[in-house]
């Protein structure tokens, strides 16, 4: 008699993670732009849209206002 393998099941607690879902949206950039990202994510060997996420993610977890405050107390260990 052949022993069946149990299926594992399509959806568990890391697929249904807000960071795991994947939505489709449209948004208009520039042609430029968009040339840029595709040629640097052809160079990395990746995606365009995953370069484009990465970027995004980046600018969230490390915001233009946390790295003008590391900065500035940089020159000022420096200075002092």
């Amino acid at each position: 008699m052949k022993k069946t393998k149990a299926a594992k099941p399509l959806l568990n607690d890391d697929a249904t993670r807000a960071e795991n879902i994947k939505a489709n949206i449209t948004i208009r950039i520039s042609g430029d732009l968009l040339d840029a990202y595709r040629a640097e994510a052809a160079r990395l060997g990746i995606g365009y849209q995953t370069l484009m996420q990465i970027k995004l993610r980046e600018a969230l977890d490390n915001p233009l206002e946390k790295r003008v405050q590391s900065l500035e107390k940089a020159l000022k260990g420096k200075a002092g």
